[in-house]
């Protein structure tokens, strides 16, 4: 699974060289949309191995006890608005409905800004992968005092409760029956609670089959 992970992006990287590279050596020209196109598609795939590749090394860190996080008073609301706001062009683009919405405007907690932002992502970016068009993504945030919740909810074709005890373990994937949608190498849900695991919380997810996923995040204000 891994290796496919790895492979598909180089084959797309690879297919596009190969295809600038026959413009060059032809009498043909090749418009300038066009080549910001190619170079797009190119910059998405790069940085998937990058993510990809980053994320094996970080599980190896954690799993080793050598990741070290930098906790700082942050606030908590503004991090989980601006991370989702940095796939709202991507999720709307997929015919994807993306809401946010807070019980407080402020909630200052003792957390590494960016591994916490790097866990929004990862979860939304997962709810985009098993959302169909004119699906729903909600990210909800609400203030229990002494903690925060972070609630990640989509409208997708939901994970089958067999699957639940076993989500989070590294390389698991989430598993589509009907084979429409991939469930990628499965370090980005194991990284996420390892994060959530070093600043002290926890995270757990209820789903049905065909009824949404619903990711839950408790987090300490110190």
């Amino acid at each position: 699974n891994l290796s496919h992970e790895l492979r598909t992006p180089l084959n797309v990287i690879n297919s596009i060289e190969q295809l600038i590279r026959s413009f060059c050596n032809s009498n043909k020209e090749l418009p300038k949309y066009k080549l910001k196109d190619y170079m797009d598609i190119m910059k998405s795939n790069t940085n998937r191995l990058l993510n990809l590749i980053n994320n094996i090394i970080d599980t190896s860190k954690i799993e080793n006890g050598k990741y070290k996080i930098t906790k700082s008073k942050e606030d908590i609301v503004y991090i989980v608005e601006e991370a989702t706001l940095t796939l709202k062009e991507s999720v709307e683009s997929s015919g994807i409905e993306l809401i946010i919405d807070t019980d407080v405007e402020e909630k200052i907690i003792n957390c590494d800004k960016y591994d916490i932002e790097r866990c929004i992502v990862n979860l939304v970016s997962n709810a985009q992968k098993f959302t169909p068009k004119g699906g729903r993504i909600s990210v909800y945030i609400e203030d229990l005092k002494e903690f925060v919740k972070i609630t990640v909810e989509d409208t997708g074709i939901g994970i089958d409760k067999k699957y639940h005890a076993t989500i989070f373990d590294r390389f698991n994937q989430v598993v589509d029956e009907t084979g429409e949608n991939k469930g990628g190498s499965g370090l980005g849900l194991t990284i996420t609670k390892q994060i959530i695991d070093l600043h002290e919380g926890h995270i757990t997810v209820e789903s049905e089959k065909n009824k949404g996923t619903k990711f839950i995040i408790i987090l300490p204000v110190y």
